[in-house]
């Protein structure tokens, strides 16, 4: 319990500093530490997420960080997937498959944030950009309980042309939209939270997520967005073999 104390505070840290990476710790910490099954630990970080990500939120949109037409572009599609998916399909998806998934897309998203070049200017094109990744991005996220920043602050950079600190922001809000959302989709189908746990780890990640807000201040944004590309590479080298290994 200690140990996962330490993590929540660690997740909240991550996502007040790079808008993402909140899911992307907390599923593998509650899997392989807590023992939780993939299904209830995928739903605990949505949980947790939405929450500390919507604290944060409220400060990014009163000091205009927030990218509306981005927010409106992925919101339009991201919603409707999610919803649909972890409702009737995130259910029937087995915990090695899902956990191997899971991999998978951090390794993915890691190599995109890591890859050195300027971002195209894609301004024009933004809404039909943003909206089909949305798409992409609310099945993912319902399949694997992640809020999806791990993807977002990706494409609001790669495709949206915003600098990192903007797309941490409006990544941030539309993190807390989406994992609410799952939720929803979890008590709309009967499932049952273990909620001291929940709420515990929600409260300690909130703490962190302010700090780690207040620390981005002071950090360079090339600096997060490598940082954060490492960090994503990491755990999902350490997730594919953790799997690997219980399947041989």
């Amino acid at each position: 319990m200690i140990l996962l104390s330490i993590i929540a505070v660690v997740i909240g840290v991550s996502l007040g500093l790079i808008g993402a990476g909140g899911a992307i710790v907390a599923v593998p910490a509650l899997v392989y530490i807590g023992g939780i099954d993939p299904r209830l630990a995928s739903g605990y970080a949505l949980f947790m997420v939405a929450v500390a990500s919507a604290i944060v939120s409220i400060e990014h949109l009163r000091q205009r960080r927030v990218d509306i037409p981005s927010v409106l572009a992925f919101g339009s599609t991201t919603i409707f997937s999610i919803l649909l998916v972890r409702r009737f399909i995130a259910p029937l998806v087995p915990p090695t498959p899902q956990m191997l998934a899971f991999s998978a897309v951090l390794l993915f998203a890691a190599v995109r944030m890591l890859r050195p070049g300027k971002p195209p200017d894609t301004r024009h094109q933004r809404p039909n950009y943003l909206a089909g990744y949305g798409l992409i991005i609310g099945t993912i996220s319902g399949i694997l309980g992640v809020g999806g920043g791990f993807l977002m602050t990706p494409a609001l950079v790669l495709w949206a042309g915003l600098d990192m600190k903007r797309a941490v922001a409006t990544s941030l809000v539309l993190i807390s939209v989406n994992s609410a959302i799952g939720v929803a989709a979890d008590v709309w189908g009967g499932v049952v939270y273990d909620w001291p746990l929940v709420l515990t780890f929600t409260g300690l990640s909130t703490l962190g997520i302010i700090s780690g807000m207040i620390a981005s201040r002071r950090i360079d944004g090339t600096i997060l967005r490598q940082g954060f590309g490492w960090a994503v590479l990491a755990i999902g080298v350490a997730v594919l073999i953790k799997e690997l290994v219980v399947m041989l």
